[in-house]
Parts: structure tokens; sequence; C-alpha cells
């Protein structure tokens, strides 16, 4: 009995030194485990999750905290609605990650080691879209073991469009589901598991599984439809930029570009119209055969990164089909587009 006593003494001792030590370790997050999500409403009652699933991070020995989420993970299980996010409202073609840093006073962690979970004031900085900025909320941090403890939200973190010049964005978002208003803000909520000690190396090979199965899938050849979806959504991203007048490409350009060009290649049976529109600014035959440079130096920018030729037919329709009124300067601008298709 008294030996029993000694060896549950032993692993109680374990257990608080693992916690009470937590400055002096290394912490990983394990992404499998851990759930990240955001909800956004549309039409005023129309509620849409939508769930993160490429996640990793790190806390370190001095309580350095950093959380990186791919954006490019988003899914709502509707792939239409997916690739929106993706490209209208992310613009994750330059913009794939969002990034949270945190530093924790582990100090004030230390009710851990006599009660299973603790409400801690998190102070971080969420950093996406090319800006950052603070926030500040309250997080559950729940001891599961010596090795492991999740933090998780107490109540929903509210981020607005404007907060990270989103607002563009979500107007091309709206657009594309025929005008349906949504709502400026989106609340997030997360589980995070992080994990010490021995459970690192795990962690760490499964973070590297899932980056090659990511790597595997965005290889993997797409359908027709998967090709004309992606297609139809970059048509109106308003992303490829030329210089003015002139059907030169903007360097600004090449990160759709590029996308696009990987669409391409993932789908070689189809063959692909590129066309070419301008506004009604000037002489209609000029507008013409710009509209037709244009749209052959978008097909020439393919076919230099692996699209073969004959797979793609460049058009121009000058001012014909706008898709707004060219009575102002928004509406020009839309109609000054490149629009790509599928053609079976």
């Amino acid at each position: 009995m008294r030996s029993v006593v000694i060896r549950l003494c032993a692993v109680a001792a374990f257990v608080i030194a693992g916690l009470s030590s937590a400055s002096a370790q290394q912490w990983v997050l394990n992404g499998g485990a851990s759930h990240f999500y955001m909800q956004t409403a549309k039409a005023e009652s129309i509620v849409e999750i939508h769930q993160f699933s490429g996640l990793e991070g790190t806390i370190n020995d001095r309580g350095d905290a950093n959380v990186k989420i791919d954006l490019t993970s988003v899914s709502s299980g509707i792939d239409v609605r997916d690739v929106r996010m993706r490209y209208l409202l992310f613009e994750t073609y330059k913009f794939p990650v969002a990034e949270v840093n945190a530093h924790l006073e582990m100090s004030r962690l230390q009710d851990l080691t006599r009660q299973t979970r603790v409400v801690y004031p998190l102070h971080f900085t969420l950093s996406m879209h090319g800006l950052s900025k603070d926030f500040e909320t309250l997080v559950n941090v729940t001891r599961l073991s010596d090795r492991a403890v999740s933090v998780s939200t107490v109540k929903p973190i509210v981020v607005t469009t404007e907060d990270f010049a989103l607002t563009a964005g979500l107007a091309k978002l709206s657009a594309a589901v025929n005008g349906t208003p949504i709502v400026a803000a989106a609340s997030f909520t997360f589980d995070l598991l992080f994990e010490s000690g021995d459970r690192i190396a795990t962690v760490e090979q499964e973070q590297h599984a899932y980056e090659e199965r990511k790597q595997q899938d965005e290889r993997r050849a797409i359908s027709a439809e998967e090709c004309e979806t992606r297609f139809s959504v970059i048509s109106t991203t308003g992303a490829i930029y030329f210089k003015t007048a002139s059907a030169e490409l903007d360097h600004a350009s090449d990160a759709l570009l590029d996308s696009v060009a990987d669409i391409s290649n993932r789908c070689p049976a189809v063959k692909i119209e590129v066309s070419g529109h301008t506004d009604s600014v000037g002489d209609p035959q000029y507008n013409m055969r710009l509209s037709i440079a244009r749209a052959t130096s978008v097909a020439d920018f393919l076919v230099h990164h692996g699209v073969r030729p004959e797979r793609i037919n460049a058009l121009g329709f000058g001012d014909t089909r706008p898709v707004a009124s060219n009575a102002t300067e928004d509406g020009r601008a839309q109609n000054r587009r490149i629009v790509f298709r599928v053609v079976m």
C-alpha cells in the first residue's frame, strides 16, 4: 500500500512539474485535432459556417505564441462558395495565410496545476490581407494532461471587413450571389490543442503528412465543372491589370494569372476561351483591337506557364458586351476585364 501511495505521489509530482515548468517548454499545435471556424451572415437571416483545416503553430519557452491559418483551406462543403471566399474575399492568390501572434504570461497559468481550466485574458495581433490589428478576448485554457492543453474561445471574436480592407472583396462576393446583402463582419471561434514533450515529434510528423496531402490535392486533376467554376469566379476579381491604353500586362497581375495557369494545367482535357473587353471610352475600332491584344497577352502568359497553345482561343469584344453602365467610373472599371471560359 505504501509503495502504491509513493507511486501516485510521484505521478502527481510529475504532472505538476510539467505544467508549472511550462515556461521552459516548447508546445506545438496539433492541427488535426484543432478546430477553427468562421461564421458569416447574409440576407439578414442566412448563417453560413466555414472551417479552416490548415492550422499550425507553436508556443516557445518564453511564452511567444504563433498560429498560422491557411486561408486556402476554407471549407463550407460547397465548392463554388469556397472558391468565391478564396478569390473574391480573401484574395488568397496574394494573401494565402492569416497569422496570430501573442505573448502568454506563463505565471498567470500556474493555476492549471490546481484546477483543470482557467480563463485567460488574451491580447493578440491578427495579420491578414496585408494588414495587422490588435484584439483582446477571453479564452479558456484547459489542462487535458501533463503534456496537452487546449485553448478555446469563451465567446466569438468579431472581425469586420474594414479591419483588413476586405470591403471591396465583400462587394464582389455580394455581386456574385446576385447582390444578396452580406453582413460586413464575421465571427470566429476556435478550440486549439497544444502538445509538448514526447508528443512534439508525432505532431510534427502529422503536420508534414497534412502538407503532403495538401500538395497532392493541389496537383490533382480537376473536372471541367470545377475548372469552369474557378474561371467564372476569377473573371469577376478585376485583378488582371494592363499598362494604360496598352496590352502590356502589369506585374500586379502575375499572382492571379499564375493561379489561372495552374487551374488550366489541372484540367487538360478542356479548351479555354480568353476574351478581352473594354469600356466605351474612345474609338470603338481601337477598343476592339485593344481587347484582342489584351486577350492575346493573357493567352501568351498562360502558354509561357505550361498551357498548350492549341488549347487556348483569344478573342476580343471591345465595348460590345458591357456588364455595367459606362456612365460611371466604377461601371467602366467593371467593363474593362478579361473573361475565362471553358469550351468543350
